[in-house]
């Protein structure tokens, strides 16, 4: 692993922990989903893909009516 994988990792990590942050537990929820259902080796479905884009969609409606 060189430096620009790894600086790849931290920036990605600093953003996630910023979105649980800001957000709370339900925004790493969403995150852990969409990557695991982006994990395989065949990618995403246009299912997964509009499924994750829902989800996040209700998530932030949640978070804007509180």
């Amino acid at each position: 692993m060189d430096a620009t994988e790894l600086s790849a990792i931290v920036n990605g990590t600093s953003l996630v922990l910023g979105l649980i942050e800001k957000y709370g537990p339900e925004a790493w929820t969403t995150i852990k989903t969409a990557v695991e259902d982006t994990a395989s080796s065949s990618g995403p479905t246009a299912a997964d893909i509009e499924a994750i884009y829902a989800k996040c969609k209700a998530d932030n409606a949640a978070i804007q009516a509180s």
